[in-house]
């Protein structure tokens, strides 16, 4: 009986493909076994046998290219024995029929890295994890690409950052809140590959701790940061507002100045006189880029603004406590000067370093001086007035006089203008 039609089974050249459960010359099936069979040729398939997948292509691999294999059982390629499980890479260009005794577990492209570019590299060996960079890369067959996990604070900052933004900018709710707030970027999607690079900004510095090795390094901008494997970006939290409040604002650079913050405080005279003083510090950090000892703590205090406020405030109060509110409100400049700083021979104020992280307040200036009670308030208002007309007085004494003076030569003039017409014949 006809059960079936069997078509002729065709290859080319370039194909071939793989019968399961081949029937040997005997005419025996030849039950969970395959057998390649490779172009130009053709035959028919015989009862019991199939094809894996069909005719297939022969796999054509260029210079860029490579294959992952994978033994499934021994077998012998000329004259090299290969055990099962053995893994191996065969780089292009070449052409690749695999075996029956060999699969492929990945095609791999050749990975081409910039100066400014990088991957991380995993041995599935040693466990050991490294960054590639500046070469055109392929990985070997104990080698796969490892995925740098980062924090969701690091992740939001890089983003903010990917689209040129420095600071998260400052803005002003209709209730007179400053609110600290960064949009991410839209466009922002990393890979996790790939290794990370920040740009540190001018005149600033961008600080990285190596968990593996227990050290950290400290890149000065501008610079484009790559992070190692096992390596992490310190953050800041600094203070913000007026007066200041703690965890404002979040950066992964630090400036390194000059620059300015403005803090508001309150102080107390020796006659109980409450004021509130708005105070603008110029400030900068000291440092030899050359010496690594002058810049190593400079990241040893996350918020040294917040921490600068402090200890300029507390020195500003302790000063103003012992005098009281007249003399304080005729000499306030040179109190809080003189409570900040030290001074040369000249009497130029020396800058003031905060030795934990060598921060310099190079000035300090007062923008506003306002009473916080009403007592207090009426006595500015009488001591300004009062200083007003001790100013205004001896004008007004002086201009009085030259009155007098412009008068009595008038009627002198006018005097000698009668005399003259008397005597006139």
């Amino acid at each position: 009986d006809i059960v079936g039609e069997v078509k002729l089974t065709t290859l080319a050249r370039n194909q071939y493909c793989v019968v399961i459960d081949p029937v040997d010359k005997s005419g025996i099936p030849q039950f969970g076994m395959r057998e390649l069979r490779k172009g130009e040729q053709s035959f028919f398939l015989k009862p019991g046998e199939k094809l894996k997948n069909g005719i297939q292509q022969v796999i054509v691999l260029s210079e860029y290219q490579s294959l992952l294999l994978q033994a499934r059982e021994d077998y012998v390629e000329g004259s090299k024995k290969i055990k099962s499980g053995t893994k191996w890479v065969i780089e292009g260009p070449r052409d690749f029929v695999p075996p029956v005794e060999v699969d492929i577990l990945e095609e791999r492209q050749s990975i081409p890295l910039d100066e400014n570019e990088g991957i991380y590299v995993r041995n599935m060996k040693t466990g050991e994890v490294r960054t590639v960079k500046k070469k055109v890369y392929r990985l070997t067959e104990e080698e796969v690409l490892w995925e740098k996990e980062l924090t969701d604070e690091i992740e939001e900052l890089l983003a903010y950052q990917s689209g040129s933004g420095g600071f998260a900018p400052v803005t002003v709710t209709a209730s007179g809140e400053r609110v600290y707030k960064q949009q991410k970027s839209i466009s922002y999607k990393r890979d996790k590959t790939r290794a990370i690079t920040f740009r540190a900004p001018h005149n600033s510095a961008v600080q990285l701790f190596d968990y593996k090795t227990k050290k950290s390094r400290i890149v000065f901008g501008p610079d484009l940061v790559m992070m190692e494997p096992y390596e992490e970006l310190t953050i800041l939290r600094l203070s913000g507002d007026i007066p200041k409040k703690e965890n404002q604002l979040k950066n992964l650079s630090l400036l390194l100045g000059p620059d300015f913050m403005v803090d508001l405080i309150i102080v107390e005279t020796s006659d109980h006189a409450r004021l509130s003083l708005r105070l603008a510090y110029t400030w900068r950090f000291d440092f030899d880029k050359k010496n690594p000892e002058t810049y190593k703590n400079l990241f040893a205090v996350p918020d040294f603004v917040g921490e600068a406020c402090k200890i300029l405030a507390s020195k500003i109060r302790g000063a103003v406590s012992g005098v009281a509110f007249d003399y304080f409100h005729k000499h306030s400049t040179k109190i809080i000067q003189h409570s900040v700083f030290q001074f040369d021979e000249k009497q130029k104020p020396l800058p003031f370093i905060i030795k934990s992280n060598n921060l310099e307040i190079i000035s300090v200036d007062i923008q506003r001086v306002k009473p916080i009670d009403k007592s207090t308030s009426k006595g500015m208002k009488m001591s300004i007035k009062l200083s007003i007309d001790i100013t205004a007085k001896p004008r007004r004494t002086k201009q009085d006089m030259n009155l007098k003076a412009q008068n009595s030569v008038l009627k002198e003039k006018e005097n000698n203008k009668h005399c003259l017409l008397y005597t006139s014949p």
